[in-house]
């Protein structure tokens, strides 16, 4: 590892002993003990996990650390960083233990190897303890944090919008419908076969959808985006970028525009009586009484052919208008009857 830390072996002293636990052997060859001895040395993993941990705190990269011990051949360094929250680093002496364990870059949950492993599960949330002395490392994590913890939902609608509090059902049946005219399966218990997205997702899961093998999406109205129904796309059991399913956006555009479209005719429905009464005061005051002083101005009698034929024609543009208005009125109304969840 010298040259991982920049470090020239001749640089070294004896000061390197205290980070191993040192015994003397007899020297064995062919079975057989020569009467010399040898020096035998194997890591202590108290000192240098302390000794390591403080190297860290040097870097102030972090809030505030501590160190837990688990057991032998395992430490917790637990970080408190600037906007990212609690990080946990499992601290490992034992290759085989590190090749257990499963780290989780979406849970803050890191592994930390003093002893190589043959086999890494998960290479972005597994370091080696030199990688730590890097001047770079806080804000290569930092940038790695920051893109696997982008908020991993989309947004469909308002649980408050009216949509939602007038026809929940309808906004299903519309995702539903889209799901099955992107050829997807409507798994109505997602978490039968995804269990472990408990893990991830606290809040009620609604429905979701098989896209292949492994990956799913799911309809929650979970902590993650609690004022929304939205979506979740899961990848191997995890949360992943609605960025990487081919279907998410298009269901999105679907059904969003579906609520938009049902409250804008909801309003619009709303506003029809008030409309109405205005326009029946207005047709009030605007009567045919109202064109005789008129007849009178211009010198005409208004017992006169033109006054009758001109008060008729008054009558009849005056219902033609006043029924135009109330069809056009009326067309949101029509418009919300026909409105349908699934019809494209």
């Amino acid at each position: 590892m010298l040259s991982d830390v920049n470090v020239n072996e001749s640089d070294l002293n004896r000061g390197w002993q205290r980070y191993f636990n040192a015994r003397t052997q007899e020297v064995i060859e062919e079975g057989v003990a020569t009467g010399d001895t040898e020096e035998k040395y194997h890591l202590n993993p108290e000192v240098i996990t302390k000794a390591w941990g403080d190297e860290i705190d040097d870097k102030s990269w972090f809030a505030e650390t501590r160190l837990k011990q688990i057991d032998d051949e395992s430490w917790q360094f637990i970080a408190q960083s600037d906007g990212r929250g609690e990080l946990v680093f499992q601290l490992f002496f034992n290759g085989r233990r590190v090749e257990e364990y499963s780290p989780d870059a979406l849970k803050s949950r890191f592994a930390v190897w003093f002893v190589e492993p043959q086999n890494i599960a998960d290479e972005e949330a597994t370091f080696k303890w030199t990688e730590f002395l890097d001047g770079e490392f806080w804000e290569n994590l930092r940038s790695e944090l920051l893109q696997v913890q982008n908020p991993r939902t989309i947004n469909i609608c308002r649980k408050n919008s009216v949509a939602a509090g007038d026809n929940m059902e309808g906004i299903e049946d519309a995702i539903q419908y889209k799901f099955r005219d992107c050829e997807l399966a409507v798994d109505e218990d997602p978490l039968a076969n995804n269990t472990e997205i408990e893990e991830y997702i606290d809040g009620p899961i609604l429905f979701g959808a098989k896209t292949d093998d492994n990956n799913h999406l799911l309809v929650c109205e979970c902590d993650l985006s609690p004022d929304h129904v939205h979506l979740h796309y899961v990848r191997d059991g995890k949360p992943s970028h609605l960025a990487d399913s081919e279907y998410a956006e298009t269901i999105q555009n679907f059904v969003r525009e579906k609520v938009i479209r049902y409250n804008d005719l909801s309003a619009k429905k709303e506003d029809i009586p008030q409309t109405l009464r205005w326009l029946v005061v207005l047709f009030g005051a605007i009567g045919v009484s109202q064109f005789v002083p008129l007849f009178f101005f211009f010198g005409v009698s208004p017992s006169s052919q033109i006054v009758t034929d001109t008060l008729i024609l008054v009558r009849v543009g005056s219902l033609i208008i006043g029924l135009a208005i109330i069809v056009y009125l009326l067309l949101p109304v029509i418009r919300f009857r026909r409105f349908s969840w699934i019809r494209d």
